[in-house]
């Protein structure tokens, strides 16, 4: 796990009872709703300054939701992201400008979050563009700045996306977040959709790039070695809540969740020797439209007890800083 910086007292970022629930309709003309899709279930969580916080699970349990919550792509439910104290789905103006330009993003694929018909330098500077009064002098020396600090020469900054691999141009898209100088940067997958050995060095890139200028990142993987690699804290979603949420080093040395276990024993272990307990979850994962009641997961949980069908869990300090929601704690 990373050592963190200077921590301060308030964190940056603070998510309270976050919800976001679909509306599932019926019908061409005469549209109804017949039910909802609960992708994010009353989840909260803190992002410190100049720290990671790591969001894993399966496909489908939230994650994504949640980083679109952040980044106002998607409005909640119910509930609030603070930012600094400020709800971030209240702001508006010159508030709303500020904000984009204190958080920023980096996405899966490279090739498809970069638009091929503008040169480098134009997709980096956009951000400048659209939220800051910045001279067309002053935008080309930030181009060049974040340039040298993603590791490319000066030369990309004429060039297209296509003549760039896809590790340059994950370097491209993390230049042009890193363009208006932000606080938080949501990094959703951002080394899965790279070949094995660029993603040791565009992770080396993001955990000293955060040592160098102090950005905080949520980073959504469902690579275990990535998470636990840039992680100061990881949170484990499942069904859209969040079940376990501890240390890094913590929650890897001692997972306390059935499902959290389950999860772990799925992954490839670091060394061929190493020797772990296999644990096979029974069934499927059930539809977010219609969870099962009390404890999500108690349907393929082997130490499912009868409250657990009816009693939804909250969350319990286990250790300082490792809270679980579980009946069996």
């Amino acid at each position: 796990m990373l050592e963190s910086g200077v921590i301060a007292a308030e964190p940056l970022i603070r998510v309270e009872n976050l919800t976001k629930h679909f509306p599932v309709t019926r019908g061409l003309l005469i549209a109804r709703t017949t039910g909802q899709v609960k992708a994010v279930d009353g989840i909260s969580f803190t992002i410190r300054r100049q720290e990671t916080l790591g969001l894993v699970g399966e496909s489908g349990c939230g994650k994504t939701t949640t980083s679109r919550l952040l980044l106002r792509l998607e409005r909640p439910t119910a509930g609030r992201v603070l930012l600094d104290g400020q709800d971030v789905h209240a702001l508006t103006g010159a508030d709303l400008s500020k904000y984009h330009t204190r958080v920023q993003a980096v996405f899966q694929d490279p090739w498809s979050s970069l638009n091929p018909r503008l040169r480098v330098r134009d997709t980096i500077a956009e951000a400048l563009v659209v939220n800051r009064r910045v001279s067309k002098a002053g935008r080309l020396e930030r181009v060049e700045e974040v340039l040298h600090q993603v590791g490319l020469p000066l030369a990309a900054a004429s060039r297209y996306p296509h003549e760039f691999s896809g590790g340059q141009r994950q370097r491209i898209a993390l230049a042009s977040a890193l363009a208006s100088d932000p606080e938080l940067i949501v990094l959703d997958e951002p080394v899965s959709a790279l070949d094995v050995s660029i993603r040791a060095q565009i992770m080396n890139l993001l955990v000293d790039l955060q040592k160098q200028y102090g950005v905080s990142y949520l980073l959504i993987a469902h690579h275990l070695a990535t998470t636990r690699y840039m992680a100061h804290e990881v949170g484990v979603m499942y069904l859209g809540k969040i079940v376990e949420h501890a240390k890094t080093e913590e929650l890897f040395k001692n997972p306390l969740h059935p499902y959290t276990k389950a999860l772990f024993s799925a992954a490839l272990p670091g060394h061929p020797d190493i020797v772990r307990e296999e644990i096979i979850l029974s069934g499927e994962v059930p539809s977010p439209i219609n969870p099962p009641s009390g404890c999500h997961f108690h349907p393929r949980c082997p130490f499912a007890m009868a409250q657990c069908a009816e009693v939804d869990p909250v969350d319990k300090d286990i250790a300082p800083g490792h809270r679980v929601a579980c009946h069996l704690y």
